[in-house]
């Protein structure tokens, strides 16, 4: 008689490429999980990494599965994990970034307290190479009634990046294949597309995972800096269209989700403007700046106008240092758990 083996509960997605000085510390990291090893299946997509990262893998054996590909970017790599993955829930983790030792515990609770949960994700510490801490990407608690009437009205999503995120096989299979022109920030897609195939979403408030903040990713040094707005920008508009697109097929109405979409186009054209040194012509365009929605409070546009006026006239390193300091502050204010 042939007993078959039990599935994994978690098929834990590393994408990497030319990240070997990295890649051990997040595998470490899955293998130092608290939720019982066997139940974890931990999948390596290698988008063609030319650096050591094959050998620095293989010397895991069959603890780790190993798929080596050609560069395709970060959404091709996403397809061909997914497409291997074994497991109920897709956990994604960055090949420069790890977890805290309970991450998968505190998800997989999360997950059984509703069978309609397709997504959960957490707060993330951001750390620099030498794991120093730098910053805390606190999130706020999500709309659960009616999120997808939320979302169409204009609220943009507002969820971790790709380590923080996991999302069951089932509804993630819906949005497959991912498109590739993410080659970067695919994440950023899953995030404007989940709303339209998830039952359920919870957030887990507490720092379960680590990004990693270096001159080689998106988010690398300052976050104001013409070329990765310019970047951020980019990606949003891949995002409008998809959007339109998904929503039109599920009979939807994203025509205010579109305009919210195309006005953060607008905000990134006058950051843009500021850190490229025309100061006068972006706080032009601030004090023209009206795409806002008819449900906006006088309050939220006087914040949103305020906000562009403080993000002009400051250099980029103070606007990244104002950041900081008010999450900081809003890590405290709003009695977050720590995981040290």
């Amino acid at each position: 008689m042939t007993i078959s083996a039990r599935p994994p509960f978690f098929s834990v997605l590393i994408n990497t490429y030319n990240y070997g000085c990295y890649i051990e510390e997040a595998i470490d990291s899955v293998l130092s999980q608290t939720f019982p090893q066997e139940q974890i299946e931990i999948i390596v997509v290698d988008d063609g990494s030319t650096d050591d990262t094959a050998n620095r893998v293989k010397k895991y054996g069959d603890r780790i599965s190993y798929i080596y590909k050609t560069n395709g970017g970060q959404a091709s790599a996403f397809n061909a994990g997914v497409e291997a993955a074994n497991g109920e829930i897709i956990a994604f983790l960055d090949s420069d970034d790890y977890w805290a030792p309970s991450k998968l515990q505190e998800v997989a609770v999360e997950f059984g307290r509703s069978s309609l949960v397709d997504f959960v994700y957490h707060y993330m510490d951001v750390v620099d190479s030498d794991r120093r801490l730098l910053d805390r990407y606190v999130y706020p608690e999500p709309v659960k009634e009616n999120y997808l009437k939320t979302y169409l009205s204009g609220n943009l999503p507002w969820f971790s990046s790709t380590s923080g995120m996991a999302i069951k096989k089932g509804c993630l299979k819906k949005m497959m294949p991912l498109p590739e022109d993410f080659s970067i920030a695919a994440d950023m897609y899953l995030h404007y597309l989940l709303p339209f195939y998830m039952q359920g979403l919870s957030l887990v408030k507490k720092f379960l995972g680590y990004y990693r903040l270096h001159g080689g990713n998106l988010s690398g040094g300052s976050l104001l800096t013409a070329a990765k707005l310019q970047r951020e920008q980019k990606i949003i508009l891949f995002n409008i269209e998809h959007v339109r697109r998904h929503a039109g097929n599920a009979g939807l109405d994203s025509q205010l989700l579109i305009k919210r979409m195309e006005s953060m186009v607008k905000v990134y054209g006058i950051y843009i403007l500021s850190v490229q040194g025309h100061k006068l012509s972006a706080l032009k365009e601030v004090l023209h700046f009206k795409d806002f929605l008819p449900a906006d409070t006088m309050l939220q546009r006087l914040g949103r106008i305020m906000t562009l006026l403080i993000a002009t006239v400051m250099s980029p390193a103070n606007n990244l240092r104002l950041q900081r300091t008010y999450r900081k502050i809003w890590s405290v204010v709003s009695h977050t758990t720590c995981i040290p």
